[in-house]
């Protein structure tokens, strides 16, 4: 199996992998749950993220930051459906989502619409296949994560 199509199942395998993840959340009745498929989320978007800066420390294989790229997509299209109100630490699992979520919902839905936005644009620059190229759009993406991280997340220790 080619190179190219190897790396073209990951990436429809991901994305397939994060429509799961968006149903089951839609689906669901216990907010523990929504957490739980939330942080997982989160966890293999970054990984994603891991790929494509280790991709890069080198000579990168374009194919695998083609389809890290499609995944932080795919899980950004899915991320308006990870926070559903009622999934803040009020449901006694630990989470890393701020109260703000909910009570400051246009200023997240803003942030959130800005890194949905970013990772559209990362991922038509990832397959053009310049490497330069996507090391500028990947400090750009990573500026949208901090809208969100900054103001919507709890640091941890």
């Amino acid at each position: 199996m080619s190179k190219l199509v190897r790396n073209s199942l990951f990436a429809a395998t991901a994305a397939v992998a994060v429509a799961f993840a968006t149903v089951s959340i839609a689906q669901t009745n216990s907010p523990a749950d929504v957490i739980k498929t939330r942080q997982q989320g989160l966890k293999d978007l970054g990984a994603a993220f891991k790929e494509i800066r280790d991709q890069l420390k080198g000579t990168a294989d374009m194919g695998k930051v083609k389809a890290a790229a499609a995944s932080i997509k795919s899980a950004a299209d899915a991320m308006p459906n990870w926070f559903p109100k009622g999934t803040g630490a009020e449901v006694g699992v630990k989470t890393g989502a701020k109260p703000e979520i909910w009570s400051d919902a246009d200023g997240f839905k803003a942030a959130m619409a800005k890194f949905v936005d970013e990772a559209g644009k990362f991922a038509q620059t990832a397959n053009g296949g310049d490497a330069k190229a996507v090391m500028g759009a990947m400090r750009t993406l990573g500026q949208s994560c901090g809208g969100c991280h900054d103001k919507y997340r709890i640091k941890e220790d």
